[in-house]
């Protein structure tokens, strides 16, 4: 079984900010945003360049906008 943390990509409201949060190689970065519209680009943009595949389609804070 593969123990190494995948890389993800994940938005959430963070005192009245949006905050993208990105899991890399097993670190953790974020950026902060005001607007919803902005953190959701910047993260569908970490989101292609972490996983070189069509982005997925769920419901809640995903990063598909």
């Amino acid at each position: 079984m593969d123990d190494k943390p995948k890389n993800s990509v994940s938005i959430e409201q963070l005192d009245g900010h949006w905050a993208v949060q990105i899991l890399e190689d097993g670190a953790i970065t974020q950026q902060l945003f005001e607007t919803l519209e902005f953190a959701r680009n910047f993260a569908a943009g970490q989101w292609q360049r972490l996983n070189p595949r069509p982005i997925p389609q769920c419901a809640g804070n995903d990063v598909s906008g």
